[in-house]
């Protein structure tokens, strides 16, 4: 088969699942409004906090007072109350938390200041997204719906051992709702300014006695909110189709088998960045309103994500749990950008594309809980396969092309174990041994001579231990310390990303080393007054060595993307978050974070030899804080409900270079949700407001080649929505 065949093959299968995407989400409406005459669950009239939370983040049920990790936990309920429909609308509301959200080809997310710009397929993230059990292997997969969510678990610091590789800021770890054994049914439909509509909806419900099936289905659609004045059109538009099968098979009290399909088709009209002066490319281009740009090329970028998975468990009758979760998942990006962002056609790209397939399997042995000695063993398996294509031209002629095909193999055995001395002691200690080969080529052609580089065989490898020890001590029933020691690793990789330069190149310039991390935490968890006041505190201090660091920097005179180590940093501070329901009808609920992080020795930091040690390390506020509340309140026959909420992100330097056009000096968010309720929390009618005083700042900033990038966060938007549960 001929590549041109391939492609169009692939094309035709995507258009296929389209347009399954978009009858099953039409079918599922009709199922909906045709009324379920399944009875709606009545609201907890207890107290608006609900159960102790559970959390998986050490793969295993348990409750959060017992686990001795920072963890934020965002449930159902939390999702609707902040109208968040993507991870993105999380981003100020989980404490040492940010998110960079440049395009689906540029998600960037770090945690106590470590993660990582992935766009560069030959580099991973310091942040694992896990979902189900199953690892995201590129941040283009990141932002995903978050239709039909069950719980989101953020675990900040190294995860290396439970959770593996490339998590040395830490994992999130999302879950799904799985399919009931009950008919259940939910719908909302909302409308907004900038012509956004959103839809999601779910059925779930036995199809026999041991079968049930769940399907979700959303959808997301917005107009543009950036106007361009070349060509009139608006720019910052989204369109998103996303969908979610699940069938599960319980033939017996000892299996538990999980098929699940997911699909995910994204196509916006939007820019990377605009610009902010025109030192590089002459006067009268610069646009000093963040709502215009004057750009005369092509700016878009598509994503079609989907994947698959079988999760089996058996429990055996020692109370031995056997897991076995195996993962097929790709992700595929075309991005086409106007790169001067002028009216001139200077640079623009046509296009970027970056492919990744990814194959996993994960092995698992859990004894039972409530045992002196509990443990865990397993056994995982990554392949990852991916090709980065980037076409760029001047002028309209072609001007250099680059190619990187990169394929990762990585093994991995881990062991973790709890020994619980006494009712209040327990110790716990693991270990992880991961073996990862990185292998493929870089090809470089181009228009003029001294561009052209050619790296046909490129390959590392390395096998490193990761490991935690750490002491959990239960003061009573609700009080709880704790005490974390844990390191890990984040693989090597290569510079595949356009090292478009004359000067000469060697194999050192394209491969970067692994990164390395030691962190030590300890922490405070409650849980007090009949479950009326939740309380966690944490406070770390981690070293890194070879620091990862994605940077933009000119090489020969000729702007390029580079990856370096740095040779140092460290990163220290400590997070705080409270949750308190005084009454039936009143929670309140906020956060608060301090982070420190510097460059302690990073010489050499680009090919001129700058020096940035004792630089602060990007992407790591100084301070965050956040705090909401939601009201309810009987009138007529249903509740009033209110949720206001408010963020505050402080100073942040968005470039390791530190430079003062790369900063943000912080700003606040403003946002809330009303509406009303009827029928047991039925039915409901609710509007929504985020952004509320259209604060201006920063998600993105760079100097590169003369002109001063940036990209602002979005403006106010708000709406109305209907929902209904059956």
């Amino acid at each position: 088969m001929s590549l041109l065949e391939g492609n169009n093959k692939i094309s035709r299968k995507m258009s296929a699942a389209k347009r399954v995407m978009l009858l099953a989400g039409a079918s599922l409406s009709a199922v909906l409004t045709s009324g379920l005459a399944s009875q709606a669950s009545a609201q907890d009239e207890e107290s608006l906090m609900g159960d102790r939370i559970v959390v998986t983040a050490r793969k295993r049920a348990e409750s959060l007072q017992e686990v001795p990790i920072s963890i934020s936990t965002v449930s159902a309920a939390q999702i609707e109350r902040l109208n968040a429909t993507s991870l993105k609308d999380l981003k100020n509301f989980i404490p040492s938390l940010h998110y960079s959200d440049r395009s689906a080809l540029q998600t960037q997310i770090t945690i106590r200041g470590v993660g990582g710009d992935s766009r560069n397929i030959g580099i991973e993230s310091g942040i694992g997204l896990y979902v189900d059990g199953v690892f995201a292997g590129r941040t283009s997969g990141y932002n995903m719906d978050l239709a039909d969510i069950e719980q989101i678990e953020v675990l900040r610091g190294p995860q290396g051992t439970l959770f593996g590789k490339n998590t040395t800021g830490g994992a999130i770890n999302i879950v799904t709702r799985k399919p009931s054994d009950e008919l259940h049914a939910n719908a909302t439909l909302g409308y907004g300014n900038y012509d956004a509509v959103r839809f999601k909806g779910s059925v779930s419900g036995p199809i026999s006695d041991t079968v049930s099936l769940g399907v979700t289905f959303a959808s997301w659609d917005r107009d543009g909110y950036i106007k361009n004045i070349y060509d009139k059109t608006k720019l910052q538009s989204e369109e998103r189709r996303a969908g979610l099968v699940q069938l599960r098979f319980q033939p017996n009290d000892k299996w538990d088998i999980l098929l699940s399909g997911d699909a995910t088709f994204d196509d916006q009209k939007a820019i990377l960045n605009q610009l902010g002066s025109n030192a590089a490319f002459g006067a009268g281009y610069y646009i000093p309103d963040r709502f215009y740009v004057n750009t005369d090329q092509q700016n878009s970028i598509e994503r079609d994500m989907y994947g698959a998975s079988l999760s089996a468990e058996y429990r055996f009758d020692s109370g031995l749990t056997f897991t076995s979760i195996s993962a097929f998942r790709s992700v595929d990006i075309t991005v086409h950008s106007d790169i001067d962002q002028t009216p001139v056609d200077i640079f623009r790209s046509g296009p970027f594309t970056d492919d990744a397939d990814q194959y996993t399997q994960e092995l698992r042995l859990t004894s039972p809980d409530g045992q002196f000695f509990e443990y865990m063993a397993g056994f995982y398996f990554y392949r990852q396969e991916a090709q980065a294509s980037r076409r760029i031209y001047s002028a309209g002629n072609p001007l250099f092309f680059t190619d990187g095909p990169i394929d990762t193999t990585s093994y991995a055995g881990f062991a973790n174990a709890t020994a619980n001395f006494t009712d209040k002691l327990s110790i716990t200690g693991g270990v992880r041994v991961t073996y990862e080969k990185k292998e493929g080529s870089y090809e470089q052609t181009s228009t003029v001579a001294p561009f052209n580089k050619s790296f046909p065989e490129l390959e590392i490898s390395v096998t490193k231990p990761s490991w935690t020890a750490s002491l959990n001590y239960l003061w009573t029933d609700d009080v709880s310390t704790y005490f974390t020691a844990s390191n890990g690793f984040k693989s090597g990789g290569f510079n595949v990303d356009p090292l478009a330069t004359p000067a000469p190149l060697s194999a050192d310039d394209i491969t970067f080393d692994p990164e390395f991390v030691t962190s030590y935490e300890v922490g405070f968890k409650s849980d007090t007054f009949d479950g009326k006041l939740r309380f966690t505190a944490a406070a770390f201090y981690a070293t890194y060595t070879d620091r990862q660091v994605p940077q933009f920097e000119s090489i020969g005179g000729v702007p390029t993307v580079i990856t370096r180590n740095a040779g140092e940093s460290e990163v220290y501070g400590g997070e705080v978050e409270f949750t308190a329901s005084p009454s039936p009808w009143l929670l309140v609920y906020g956060g608060a974070s301090y982070l420190h992080g510097e460059y302690t020795e990073f010489a050499g930091a680009t090919t001129g030899g700058a020096d940035y040690t004792g630089n602060v390390t990007e992407n790591t506020p100084k301070w965050t804080v956040n705090l909401g509340a939601e009201l309810r309140a009987p009138v007529g026959p249903g509740e009033v409900t209110l949720s206001p909420n408010f963020a505050y992100v402080g100073e942040t330097f968005l470039q390791p270079d530190n430079g003062p056009f790369n900063y943000e000096d912080g700003y606040a968010v403003f946002n809330a949700r009303a509406g009303y309720e009827f029928q047991d929390g039925r039915y409901g009618i609710y509007l929504w407001g985020k952004n509320l005083t259209d604060a201006e700042y920063k998600e993105f900033a760079r100097q590169f080649n003369g002109s001063d990038q940036v990209l602002f966060g979005e403006p106010r938007t708000y709406g109305v929505e209907v929902s209904a549960r059956f």
